[in-house]
């Protein structure tokens, strides 16, 4: 993970685990479905608006669909990659402008 993901969430398994609870006790979601686009180059992109600058990262748009006990919800996120030291790492959007 990121320091920058890290900075929105210090422990990844309490993400995990937080994210589980949400969907699986408070929805009663027991699967999902999910569909990954194509990549498309994005130039000088950052996590928020006082992030570090990446010159290159790729953004993936993801949908996913969970049927819930409150119905069906459709979650559409845009997903990053930016390599960094080598490794390549998986960041969320969180512009929320």
């Amino acid at each position: 993970m990121s320091a920058e993901m890290k900075m929105w969430f210090p422990d990844r398994a309490d993400y995990l685990q937080n994210r589980a609870h949400v969907f699986m006790q408070h929805m009663d979601v027991d699967t999902f479905q999910y569909d990954v686009e194509h990549s498309k180059k994005v130039k000088n992109w950052r996590l928020d608006k006082d992030g570090k600058v990446h010159k290159r990262a790729y953004r993936i748009p993801v949908t996913q669909v969970f049927e819930s006990r409150f119905g069906v919800f459709t979650i559409e996120q845009n997903c990053y990659v930016v390599k960094e030291k080598g490794e390549w790492r998986l960041f969320w959007d969180y512009s929320f402008e």
